[in-house]
């Protein structure tokens, strides 16, 4: 049996599990116990070879949403060079167009930027300074600065964010990016009209979870 199931994982069938007879203390025999260790090896080769295949489709994702947003504003400064073009720096409408190309110009830059971070992080070359930060006041804070976009789409925001026990260790700065990324997101992509939930709640003992819905 443990000869059949080696055969079956090296072949990559790792969802062949060994017969293990078992007693009140574990593995009945030693080779009970080769054949468990055996089958304990499948479960992590198997584990691992999940996560790889999760990594990849996330990286392709990644590629994918990366070269949509990029071609967004890239497409509309084309766009609107090729008009100036046509109709001259003298046109009526040169200095909207050439605003235009200036906002997208720098939503441009945010997106690389923004890719340059995040190649920095799955690198591992981000510093992380932690320090004691009052999540509520964080969340306070990037509300305030986002409230113009809210309105624009319409959107209610429903703020349940506690006051007490809201405490935690992080890096401010990263802490604040992500937090800005989560509400960026909610008024980019929420449906005209939405009610977005913000909420702190208990996630452990020590751990405290961030709810945006």
């Amino acid at each position: 049996e443990v000869q059949k199931g080696v055969v079956e994982v090296k072949s990559g069938n790792l969802k062949y599990r060994i017969p293990v007879e078992m007693d009140e203390k574990g593995p009945k025999t030693e080779i009970d116990k080769l054949a468990a260790d055996v089958n304990t090896i499948s479960n992590a080769v198997d584990a691992a070879v999940k996560n790889e295949l999760k990594s990849q489709r996330m990286k392709v994702d990644l590629i994918s949403n990366v070269s949509h947003d990029l071609r967004t504003p890239l497409t509309s400064m084309i766009s609107y060079v090729d008009i100036l073009k046509k109709e001259g720096l003298d046109s009526e409408k040169a200095p909207e167009y050439l605003d235009i190309i200036e906002e997208k110009t720098r939503r441009l830059k945010d997106l690389t930027d923004n890719l340059f971070e995040a190649a920095k992080a799955s690198s591992g070359n981000v510093p992380c300074e932690l320090t004691s930060i009052d999540l509520a006041t964080l969340l306070g804070q990037e509300l305030v600065e986002m409230e113009d976009s809210f309105k624009k789409n319409n959107l209610t925001v429903i703020d349940n964010v506690r006051t007490e026990n809201t405490m935690v260790v992080a890096d401010g700065k990263l802490l604040a990016r992500v937090i800005e990324n989560i509400f960026g997101n909610a008024s980019k992509y929420a449906l005209e009209g939405s009610r977005f939930y913000i909420d702190i709640r208990d996630y452990s003992e020590d751990e405290v979870a961030l709810e945006a819905k």
